[in-house]
């Protein structure tokens, strides 16, 4: 087996969730067939969204591929980044740790285009969003996404930062208005494209359609270091 090292505490809840979904996705009977993982969690690692907005000039990159070094003397060979924001630094994280790292945005893609996926919707980050960081990619392969309008990404920041960040309820109201906007205007999927957001899949019924990034990168560490069960292969509510 790889061993996984997971670059963590970006945020701290997704990062225990994240190690929830690595558990509960092997296919493992007993303690010694699961995978070995390292987690380093720094959740004082500058904000993604404020250096990629400009709002800030410290750039998360150099902290985190800090803790990603201190994962490779561990003895991991594979990261992975519960942060989908903080896949906006990945190829520069790659280069300073000397490490391969799970590209969560291009492994979600890659699930889309084959459930031949055509046109969807992203819930995210303002520095998810204004990076482009899935719309670039899907426009290569013909899929057409849609983000929410303006007061909609407002209230889609306002779940991620002022409620589960905050470990606050998340507001499910603001939640189910935005996904109906997007369905509106054609999205056959909804991307939770922001690890927050799968803390609020975890914990509420949210109904059909969606498709968890964090559990397109859960899936893919496992099937790299371990067992998948079969039920995991299948990831849109």
């Amino acid at each position: 087996m790889k061993r996984l090292g997971i670059i963590g505490g970006v945020g701290p809840m997704a990062t225990a969730y994240f190690l929830q979904l690595l558990t509960q996705m092997s296919d493992a009977d007993i303690d010694q067939r699961h995978m070995e993982i390292y987690m380093i969690s720094k959740p004082t690692i500058p904000d993604r969204t404020d250096y990629i907005l400009g709002v800030s000039s410290k750039s998360p990159a150099i902290e985190m591929a800090g803790v990603g070094k201190q994962l490779k003397l561990l003895g991991a060979e594979l990261l992975a980044i519960p942060c989908i924001t903080g896949h906006y630094f990945h190829r520069e994280l790659e280069q300073r740790t000397g490490l391969p790292i799970i590209n969560a945005v291009n492994e979600t893609v890659d699930y889309l285009r084959g459930r031949k996926a055509s046109r969807v919707g992203i819930m995210a980050t303002d520095g998810t969003i204004k990076s482009r960081l899935f719309q670039d990619i899907m426009d290569e392969f013909g899929i057409e996404s849609l983000v929410p309008e303006q007061e909609e990404q407002k209230a889609v920041m306002d779940i991620i930062y002022k409620d589960i960040k905050a470990g606050k309820p998340a507001n499910q109201e603001k939640f189910q208005e935005v996904s109906k906007q997007l369905r509106r205007r054609g999205a056959e999927v909804i991307l939770l494209a922001c690890t927050e957001l799968s803390v609020l899949k975890r914990d509420h019924q949210i109904g059909k359609g969606y498709l968890d990034v964090m559990d397109v990168m859960a899936a893919k560490a496992v099937a790299s270091c371990n067992q998948l069960k079969k039920e995991y292969r299948e990831l849109i509510t």
